[in-house]
């Protein structure tokens, strides 16, 4: 069985009713965190989850809506995480990751030595493992698999889209894109497809046509669920 949470789906525009962009998945005993948009972990503590309970950071793509918290994340994992030698937090994402997680951390360099130099029990920077990827496996661990395809979100590129399989159920996970061919073959078949929907007040006024043209789109794709 695969769990799928909707922490947050607001959009660049702070809505009180709303925590910015992420998802939890999980699966297999696994956790995972699908972009982390503001508020994300307060929105995870709701739901029983922290900071240091992730398995793995999942990065659609470097928009910074979907990224906001980042910072967060990093050093409230690091903070909370107790044990002498913590293992790395891995963090999957589109080329240009690594860049900006290096750059994160860089930003709280001094909020980093103000807490080595006064905590006995941090002696080193924030743990991370960054793998930047566009397409094909990235995680295969403990009977949960993790594949990437490039989506359609331009003009930000790349951008990508996480499917996660865990027995024979699935989700894919598409961010921000419009229907595109590499979409269509990593959603084929898919239990269900998580797809960033952000403005409202645009959704309201699509055609109804459109509207049964979108949720065909799924229905012709083999997903059970479109949320």
């Amino acid at each position: 069985m695969i769990e799928i949470t909707l922490l947050g789906t607001g959009s660049p525009i702070p809505d009180p009713n709303r925590a910015g962009p992420s998802t939890l998945v999980r699966a297999g005993g696994q956790v995972f965190l699908v972009d982390c948009g503001r508020g994300v972990l307060q929105r995870a503590a709701a739901v029983g989850v922290g900071a240091g309970g992730l398995t793995a950071l999942l990065l659609t793509h470097l928009h910074s809506d979907h990224i906001g918290d980042l910072g967060d994340l990093l050093i409230t994992r690091w903070i909370t995480t107790f044990a002498p030698d913590p293992t790395p937090l891995p963090i999957i994402g589109p080329p240009g990751t690594a860049e900006t997680v290096e750059a994160m951390l860089k930003a709280f360099g001094h909020d980093i030595g103000y807490r080595i130099a006064h905590h006995a029990d941090l002696t080193a920077p924030p743990a991370v493992e960054v793998h930047e990827y566009t397409e094909g496996t990235v995680w295969d661990r403990d009977g949960v698999s993790i594949r990437v395809a490039p989506t359609d979100h331009r003009p930000v590129a790349p951008t990508i889209g996480f499917r996660v399989e865990s027995g024979a159920a699935s989700v894919v996970l598409a961010g921000d894109t419009v229907p595109c061919a590499s979409l269509d073959e990593l959603a084929a078949g898919a239990g269900a497809l998580v797809h960033t929907v952000i403005r409202k007040d645009l959704v309201t006024q699509i055609p109804q046509q459109r509207f049964l043209d979108i949720c065909d789109y799924a229905r012709l794709s083999g997903i059970q669920i479109a949320i």
